[in-house]
């Protein structure tokens, strides 16, 4: 039998408890088993209490079938007082049962006096015979006890407390902790089984990682029920340790959870070979870059950036082949195009140069926007090209589409040289106006007629006599219609005859 151990309640009498075998073993389907149980009181009295007056103690004990009671038998459980001497200790006491209730067994000691406990003596009360059930579990016993700490006729009371008396076997275990499925996919939660009594003396602890990283812990006996536990919504790999606490004793399995396409967090990531994203690639706390030597699409599809695009002041965008932007492209510093490259973008808005070596080509339905551009190749803009008053347009070739405007408010040359026209140039409203000279190798003409540039030499025919020019070819005299000679002849006696057209240059 165990050393008696004391309780804790809030009778006056407390009493120590021993168990034979302890704990007490539970029956089986092949074999009963029985224990002994032992009360003892009055060595253990409250603090300031000198005296306890007592006329009787009853012990209820609980039967049935299940863990929390002790018995389904209460009519084989036997009794004994252990032995007092004098008036002082009661003289003797009896034991009355009551075992008709099919849920309780009363068991009630009384004195044939009352009882005087001051410390120096106990009485111990014996539960023998008891056949215990089959379920393994804690039973309480309520004790009940008539007391008083005077002694005096209407000082009495009905105090009551309680013991506990554990119900095990001698065939504790505790083994393989395992999840119910061995394929656990990202974001989903899983059962975790293990093998251990049903006992539920055994308190159990599972520890785990929780999402923000730190250790968690679940204490919650409801959610350890029947041996399995539910985890979390998984989204990375994880370990988990089960402890089992039973009789002061602690016992430990871990097992360790591989999750499909887990979500990782990591501090550094190094990849000694390729390394493939199926999925987003996202960096986006504050301060942080994705660095990249070499950037490429998968072979198959081109490389796609679906969001704005900035590279910091003094950095470099290179693309060895073509570079695609279905939105805005933003250069501050500069954009500069290889000759044997092209830009093609949604649109374009650089505060700095922008250098195209081969071509500039803008789609009709996109702009571009820059501080200024410069190109050696040909510049296509399809829906039009806008240079604001306070920037530049430098380029190899500028080819306006047919029924396309070129709309400028100045056009100027490069420093000390000329603009020059290599084509015919058609007006078809307004005027030109020109602070310098104007130089053409072919002919200009207004509303279809030739302009008399400066050098020309012409004939003038007579609006009267048709087919008459003024004659002279040189400084000889010629003489006019009335054959007066002179270094220029002139038709006279006819107000027509003086009046000339230019009949060709």
């Amino acid at each position: 039998m165990t050393a008696l151990e004391p309780t804790a309640e809030t009778n006056l009498l407390k009493p120590a408890r021993g168990t034979v075998p302890s704990p007490l073993r539970v029956s089986t389907m092949d074999e009963l088993e029985y224990g002994t149980v032992v009360l003892r009181f009055g060595r253990d009295l409250p603090s300031g209490t000198s005296k306890v007056y007592c006329r009787g103690i009853t012990v209820k004990v609980p039967t049935g079938r299940s863990g929390a009671d002790l018995t389904v038998e209460p009519s084989l459980i036997t009794t004994a007082v252990s032995k007092v001497e004098g008036e002082a200790q009661g003289w003797e006491w009896n034991v009355d049962r009551d075992t008709t209730d099919p849920n309780e067994a009363v068991f009630s000691f009384v004195p044939d006096t009352t009882a005087v406990f001051d410390g120096t003596w106990a009485v111990s009360f014996t539960l023998s015979g008891i056949e215990v059930n089959p379920s393994i579990g804690t039973v309480d016993l309520d004790i009940e006890e008539t007391t008083s700490t005077t002694g005096e006729e209407g000082s009495y009371e009905r105090r009551t407390g309680k013991v506990q008396v554990k119900k095990g076997n001698d065939e504790f275990f505790f083994r393989s902790l395992h999840p119910r499925t061995t394929v656990i996919e990202r974001g989903v939660t899983v059962d975790l089984l293990w093998d251990a009594p049903a006992d539920n003396r055994i308190v159990y602890t599972m520890y785990y990682r929780g999402a923000d990283g730190k250790e968690a812990t679940d204490s919650n006996q409801a959610n350890f029920a029947n041996q399995v536990w539910k985890s979390p919504a998984l989204n990375d790999n994880a370990n988990f340790t089960l402890k089992a606490t039973l009789d002061g004793q602690d016992y430990f399995l871990t097992t360790y959870l591989t999750v499909n396409n887990p979500n990782i967090v990591v501090n550094t990531l190094r990849a000694g070979g390729d390394a493939t994203f199926d999925g987003d690639v996202t960096a986006t706390a504050s301060g942080k870059s994705v660095r990249i030597r070499q950037l490429r699409g998968n072979g198959v599809v081109p490389l796609q950036i679906s969001n704005s695009t900035e590279l910091d002041s003094g950095c470099n965008l290179t693309v060895g082949g073509t570079l695609t932007s279905t939105g805005l492209a933003t250069a501050n510093g500069g954009l500069t195009v290889k000759s044997d490259k092209a830009l093609s973008a949604g649109a374009v808005t650089a505060s700095g140069l922008i250098t195209a070596n081969n071509g500039l080509t803008v789609k009709s339905d996109q702009t571009l926007t820059a501080g200024v551009i410069t190109a050696s190749g040909l510049i296509t803009a399809n829906n039009g090209l806008t240079v604001k008053s306070d920037k530049t347009l430098s380029a190899g070739e500028v080819t306006i589409a047919n029924g396309k405007f070129l709309s400028v408010t100045k056009i100027k040359s490069t420093v000390g040289s000329p603009i020059e026209l290599q084509n015919s140039i058609s007006q078809t409203a307004g005027s030109l106006t020109t602070a310098g000279g104007v130089t053409a190798t072919g002919a200009i003409k207004s509303d279809g007629k030739a302009v008399i540039l400066a050098g020309d030499s012409v004939s003038l025919e007579s609006l009267y006599f048709t087919g008459k020019f003024l004659n002279g070819s040189g400084k000889q005299s010629h003489s006019d219609n009335s054959n007066v000679s002179g270094p220029a002849a002139f038709y006279r006696a006819y107000d027509g005859a003086s009046k000339f057209k230019i009949a060709h240059r």
